[in-house]
């Protein structure tokens, strides 16, 4: 018996990583239909699952992964993937009729992607009760489930293995080209907290990592005297960095999600700004709003866990360098807290069953879809 999975660039493999594994331990062939090459996921980790135990099936781009899916539906007794309301799948969610095609959310993009004209029916599993009625909120499909998030746990997996550099490192994660386009002299805010930061690593001895994506049209790896480089395409090296991590600091990124679950302190910059983007594009300023509320402002922001620093700010660069030593000094006191409770805080604001998530989705699954005689 056979199943499909459908996602695009190396990150979505988290997304369907566990229900491969859960898949295969009943005995499925496991079809893959990706953008990204199998070379990609040479490092995964002993997770229970190997890699010769899935066909994995590598195209140009996802218009031919699309086109691969809908020619071959029929050889599958379910097929997953993600992104349910991005329009570049819709021929096999919204046109193909197919019962038994599912989506798994990945990410936030359920909500950046949201949209009232969808016309599918496909069930999609949410990462938790939040995005679930967060994405009912803003799209009014009503076939969404929340029975835990396989993201969350292969994360949680991910670290349980206790895989970490020999080094104590601080991460500063490059901020999406939004920031730039979007605030005039973004960079130069940038360029500066990077000097403070790097003075900030050397005297508290540690080691400075960029993250960044290859998309990203800035050089950051010359704004400052980094100590490595860590980019996206493997989709492993970036969980060992987040792991070995005393913090890391983005702008906003939703990789907030994958550091509360390898338990990792964070710190968010400019979330004002963050607050404040999109606000030219109506559809994707409402999807956000929810996000900024629940994530990027108020109490999630505890100075145990995670904190915010740099607002937007007329300062001259002098004063804007004083307020930055003042509040990397509070982020210091964030690393070295001892009393973090993070079962507590990713109950509170992310997902309280993620664990055995795989298994209820294949369980839900297989009971609406019957087996291919």
């Amino acid at each position: 018996m056979k199943v499909a999975f459908f996602i695009d660039k190396s990150q979505t493999v988290q997304s369907v990583l566990g229900l491969i594994r859960e898949c295969r331990s009943r005995g499925y062939q496991c079809d893959v239909f990706s953008t990204c090459k199998r070379e990609s996921l040479s490092n995964i980790p002993k997770i229970g699952l190997r890699l010769d135990d899935i066909n994995w099936m590598t195209f140009r781009n996802r218009e031919e992964v699309r086109k691969a899916v809908i020619n071959n539906h029929n050889d599958y007794r379910f097929l997953i993937g993600i992104n349910l309301f991005n329009k570049i799948w819709s021929e096999i969610y919204e046109i193909s009729g197919q019962s038994n095609v599912y989506a798994v959310e990945y990410c936030w993009n359920e909500i950046y992607n949201s949209r009232n004209d969808y016309s599918g029916s496909s069930t999609l599993f949410a990462n938790s009760e939040w995005s679930k009625n967060t994405v009912q909120t803003l799209t009014g499909h009503t076939k969404i489930q929340s029975l835990g998030s396989p993201w969350f746990e292969i994360i949680n997996d991910f670290k349980s293995l206790n895989i970490k550099e020999d080094l104590d490192i601080v991460t500063f994660m490059a901020p999406h080209n939004s920031f730039v386009s979007n605030y005039s002299g973004f960079l130069d805010y940038v360029k500066i907290f990077l000097a403070e930061l790097r003075s900030f690593c050397d005297r508290n001895k540690y080691a400075l990592i960029l993250k960044s994506r290859q998309k990203y049209s800035y050089p950051y790896h010359k704004f400052t005297n980094f100590d490595g480089y860590v980019y996206d395409d493997n989709i492993v090296s970036h969980l060992r960095l987040y792991t070995s991590s005393k913090c890391v600091f983005n702008f906003c990124s939703s990789a907030i999600n994958e550091l509360t679950f390898l338990q990792v302190p964070y710190v968010c910059l400019f979330s004002d700004m963050h607050a404040a983007l999109h606000k030219n594009r109506e559809q994707l300023f409402r999807a956000m709003d929810p996000i900024n509320k629940q994530y990027y402002s108020g109490p999630i922001f505890d100075g145990v866990h995670c904190d915010t620093i740099l607002k937007k700010s007329t300062d001259d660069e002098s004063e804007f360098r004083l307020r930055m030593q003042s509040e990397l000094n509070r982020v210091l006191g964030l690393i070295n807290r001892d009393d973090r409770d993070w079962q507590s805080f990713q109950e509170k604001y992310f997902s309280k069953n993620y664990e055995g998530a795989s298994s209820r989705i294949v369980d839900f699954i297989e009971k609406e879809c019957p087996e291919i005689k």
